[in-house]
């Protein structure tokens, strides 16, 4: 008797298993299907982005500038094509001019994009960061660039 409740307990807990790998197995393909539609909006946003800015018979995406005032700090975010010249520390001076100090920043390259990413806080709090004076400059950077 002892022997048959041993066999039935063991049944029920490798049914118990085998069940919950079964629900664990579809949490994880229904994972990897929200994943692969984050990523391929992921991958859309990058491809389509310049492309919906862009002028017919214009081969080249435009450059994009974007800098955010944050409490006591700055976030600036560059899109330029690899046909202009931008060089990383032109950008990080006109950062230093407005009253910032780069706290972090990089660039990278896809296709034919360079994407600029800075992140700053005020040197100075009392005085502040003069966010329009920087997105002035770099817009003038990126307009003479050739």
């Amino acid at each position: 008797m002892l022997m048959v409740f041993y066999v039935m307990s063991m049944l029920f807990t490798q049914e118990s298993q085998f069940d919950h790998s079964i629900a664990y197995i579809e949490h994880l393909r229904k994972r990897i299907e929200v994943l692969k539609d984050k990523r391929n909006e992921a991958l859309k946003y990058v491809n389509d982005y310049p492309s919906a800015l862009s002028c017919e018979g214009v081969s080249t995406p435009p450059s994009t500038v974007e800098v955010h005032d944050l409490d006591g700090g700055l976030k600036v975010l560059l899109i330029s094509n690899t046909e202009k010249k931008i060089s990383f520390s032109e950008i990080i001076s006109i950062v230093e001019e407005g009253g910032a100090e780069v706290v972090k920043g990089g660039y990278t390259t896809a296709d034919d994009k360079v994407i600029y990413t800075l992140h700053a806080k005020a040197r100075v709090t009392r005085i502040g960061i003069e966010v329009e004076s920087v997105h002035q400059k770099l817009q003038e950077l990126i307009n003479r660039s050739s």
